[in-house]
């Protein structure tokens, strides 16, 4: 693979979606590259492999979204694997939800170096609270729930691996509690 593919991959994440065939193909020239002491292509080769494993990963979490509540419509999924040189790693995925003039978004994001931050929100009630969040229990897990105007999110950190985001406007907080009761937490935890 040339250097165009490469940057193909890692500027538009989803244009191509690979196969196994396409990845084991990455992988036997990198070990080739590797074996000739083609050290820069064997890493070029291998960064390439690690992005279309994460564009596979992108692609399975979008499965994971709610379908729309009664009443509401529903944006096709969005997912994005990004690169570890570029966009610090890590895959995300959201949807938009919108019903008479309101609309939530919901997006997931895993194994990205930036959850260390929001981890500590999650793990010291008080820092949330300082933050204007109030912490309440959704499926077993921990949420923060805040609420300006008619704006409401809604956060929570799954296995400390992933992080699931709603946010809306004009939604009413049994709607948002809705959505979030209807995500498979199950589900994620074990993504």
């Amino acid at each position: 693979m040339g250097m165009k593919w490469i940057l193909a991959g890692l500027l538009f994440p989803l244009a191509l979606q690979a196969d196994d065939g396409e990845i084991q193909q990455a992988i036997d020239e990198g070990q080739r590259a590797y074996q000739a002491g083609e050290l820069s292509q064997a890493a070029a080769q291998f960064d390439y492999v690690a992005t279309l494993i994460r564009q596979q990963q992108a692609g399975e979490l979008g499965t994971l979204f709610p379908e729309p509540l009664a009443g509401w419509q529903a944006d096709k999924v969005d997912t994005q694997a990004g690169s570890a040189a570029f966009f610090g790693g890590g895959i995300n995925a959201s949807r938009r939800y919108s019903k008479n003039g309101a609309s939530l978004d919901i997006t997931i994001t895993k194994d990205s170096p930036l959850l260390q931050t929001m981890a500590v929100l999650f793990t010291n009630p008080s820092m949330a609270a300082m933050g204007g969040y109030k912490v309440k229990r959704i499926q077993g897990h921990t949420a923060m729930v805040k609420e300006e105007g008619d704006n409401r999110e809604l956060q929570m950190l799954i296995a400390n691996t992933t992080l699931i985001q709603l946010g809306g406007r004009g939604i009413s907080e049994e709607e948002l509690n809705a959505y979030a009761e209807a995500l498979n937490l199950e589900a994620v935890a074990k993504f």
